[in-house]
C-alpha cells in the first residue's frame, strides 16, 4: 500500500536518510531538521529517481502503471521531434496536479521492461509470497541513545527465526566493480544497519538485509547484494557511533564542525615547488 506522506515530513523521528545528512554535514542538518529554516533538498526531477519511484510503485505497491503514467501529447513536441519545454512543463506540472508522473515513450518501455525483468526472476517469487510486509514504516526507540527513529522498508519477511529485509535499487550499472562503488558513496551499509536496528528492536530476532540491484538498461539484469559478517559488524559500531555523536549534538546544540572554529593549517609538498629541471626524468 502506497506509504503515508506525513511519513516522509515527519522530522521528529531519525530516518536513514536524515542520518546520512547529518553523517555528511552537521550544520545543514541542522538547519534542515532542528532550526527547519531551509527546505530539505528533494531527488525528484532526474529522469533515473522517476523511473526508479515509479518501478516502486508498480512492484511493491501493486499500482497499475496507467494509474500513474501517461504520455506527452504531440503539441509537447517541436517539429524536429525535441521537447518544447514551455508546453511540456506546464503539462507535468497539470498531471503532477492529478497524481501523475510524465514520461517519454522510450522511458515508459524501459519502466515496462524492468518490471518484466523483475517478475521473470526468482526476485518475482519473493514480491509474491505470502505474507510479505510491502513498504510498511517502522518506529522504534534506540536503546542505548534514546533517540526515535523510524525507517520504511521495501518489504520484509518474518520466517519465524529471522527477519528477511530486502532493498530495491534501480541503478544503470548493477555490476560488482560498479555497484560497489555506488554502495559505498551513498552508504548503503548505514541503511542495512539502521533498517536492521530497527527490525531487531521491534522483533528480538537477528535480521538478514538483502539489496536487490536490478538495471535500468538493455539487459535490465537483476543481481543480489548482502554485506558480509565482519562488514555488517563494522557498519554497526560506525552507526552507533554516528548516533551518539548526533544525540551529543542535540544535549549539546553544538552543530559546528572542528574546521569552523579553529585554524586550519595547509601544506606545502616537496614536489609542489621543486624545479622543472629536478623532476626531468621522473617518468621513466
Amino acid at each position: 500500500m502506497p506509504i503515508d506522506q506525513n511519513y516522509h515530513t515527519d522530522f521528529s523521528r531519525l530516518s536513514n536518510t536524515m542520518l546520512k545528512h547529518f553523517r555528511d554535514d552537521k550544520r545543514k542538518f541542522w538547519h534542515w531538521y532542528i532550526s527547519m529554516d531551509r527546505g530539505v533538498p528533494g531527488m525528484m526531477g532526474k529522469t533515473n529517481v522517476a523511473i526508479g519511484q515509479v518501478v516502486h510503485q508498480i512492484m511493491l505497491e501493486k499500482v497499475e502503471a496507467a494509474e500513474i503514467l501517461t504520455h506527452y501529447p504531440q503539441d509537447c513536441f517541436k517539429s524536429n521531434g525535441a521537447l518544447n519545454p514551455k508546453p511540456a512543463k506546464e503539462f507535468r506540472e497539470l498531471m503532477e496536479g492529478q497524481g501523475k508522473i510524465v514520461v517519454k515513450d522510450d522511458d515508459f518501455k524501459r519502466i515496462m521492461e524492468i518490471c518484466n525483468s523483475i517478475e521473470a526472476h526468482p526476485l518475482g517469487s519473493l514480491l509474491g509470497r505470502e505474507g510479505t510486509k510491502f513498504e510498511e514504516p517502522i518506529f522504534w526507540t534506540d536503546n542505548t541513545t534514546g533517540l526515535d527513529c523510524r525507517a520504511c522498508p521495501d518489504f520484509a519477511y518474518n520466517t519465524g527465526s529471522e527477519i528477511l529485509c530486502y532493498d530495491l535499487k534501480i541503478t544503470e550499472k548493477p555490476d560488482p566493480k560498479n555497484w560497489s562503488k555506488i554502495a559505498k558513496r551513498f552508504a548503503y551499509y548505514q541503511q542495512d544497519a539502521h533498517y536492521s536496528s530497527g527490525l531487531a528492536h521491534l522483533t528480538g530476532l537477528p535480521v538478514r538485509f538483502v539489496f536487490w540491484a536490478v538495471e535500468s538498461v538493455w539487459p535490465y539484469r537483476v543481481a543480489q547484494y548482502e554485506y558480509d559478517a565482519i562488514s555488517r559488524e563494522r557498519a554497526g559500531e560506525d552507526y552507533m557511533r554516528l548516533l551518539k555523536e548526533l544525540k551529543r549534538c542535540k544535549e549539546s546544540n553544538d552543530w559546528d564542525d572542528r574546521w569552523t572554529t579553529e585554524s586550519n593549517f595547509l601544506a606545502v609538498e616537496p614536489w609542489d615547488v621543486e624545479a622543472e629541471d629536478e623532476l626531468e626524468g621522473f617518468d621513466e
